[in-house]
């Protein structure tokens, strides 16, 4: 399974409003007990993950460069320089200096090599509230792009990624599913994925939804919120317990989890 790193939508939606996201859903589907600690319990890592902070400044890079408010490789080389002395928690063989050149890279090869294939951009960063007859809370989340890419409307997902994706991944892709409900109108969906390995490459994925495929979607989201409002929480083990924060907790290690976790709000 490959893992991404990703700003996720509940970081740009006020946190005071009651709804429902792909990333509230994503998280559930993942471990129910995950979503528990995470959304009600409040618990947050004390070290964000190195990955994670470096995701979201590429975002907010590429962001720069679609709502042309400047370069996107000055922004990150200025953000990323500004994480230097943060305590940040770095995955093996990975350092400040590591990510800088492959962040770097990445977005210089984006602007030279990739830029050209996109054509007029419709929105960059849009935030986007679906009221849906099955749901009691409206539907969130926050679109990266909608521009023209070979002459169709897209919608587009941005992510790093220390791997390749599998074909599947992104043919089964929820994100890319509920960022197709937020835009009908849209002709297909994509993933541009800036993957972060020894020789930094970006890889597109051009993917379409069918109506059926969004109603499954739709359905999805009715069980899991379901299941959220009666509180039906359990822990699912799997291989992502191998990289959740939240493991201590489960494996009742309260010396760790005193250690790696605080709680917000």
């Amino acid at each position: 399974m490959t893992q991404a790193a990703t700003q996720t939508d509940d970081a740009l939606i006020p946190a005071t409003l009651p709804h429902l996201s792909y990333s509230q859903a994503s998280r559930y589907l993942t471990c129910p007990e995950q979503y528990r600690l995470y959304y009600l319990e409040g618990l947050r890592p004390k070290q964000d993950p190195a990955n994670l902070v470096f995701g979201k400044l590429i975002h907010q890079s590429l962001a720069c460069l679609f709502q042309s408010t400047g370069d996107p490789v000055a922004h990150f080389q200025a953000a990323w320089d500004g994480m230097k002395q943060r305590k940040l928690r770095y995955a093996v063989r990975e350092t400040w200096e590591k990510l800088n050149e492959k962040g770097t890279i990445l977005l210089q090869r984006f602007v030279t090599e990739e830029y050209s294939k996109i054509g007029t951009v419709h929105a960059s960063e849009r935030p986007f509230t679906l009221t849906i007859s099955s749901l009691e809370l409206p539907f969130v989340g926050v679109v990266d792009l909608v521009a023209d890419v070979e002459g169709k409307r897209t919608v587009i997902d941005f992510k790093t990624s220390s791997s390749t994706y599998e074909e599947h991944e992104v043919a089964l892709s929820d994100q890319l599913t509920a960022y197709q409900l937020a835009d009908p109108t849209a002709e297909q969906c994509a993933l541009l994925v800036l993957v972060k390995t020894k020789e930094p490459r970006i890889d597109w994925y051009l993917s379409h939804r069918t109506g059926e495929q969004l109603r499954e979607y739709l359905e999805k989201l009715g069980l899991v919120a379901q299941q959220i409002h009666d509180r039906v929480f359990y822990k699912r083990p799997g291989p992502h317990c191998s990289y959740c924060d939240f493991l201590p907790v489960c494996l009742g290690d309260q010396k760790q989890v005193e250690v790696t976790l605080t709680r917000v709000g």
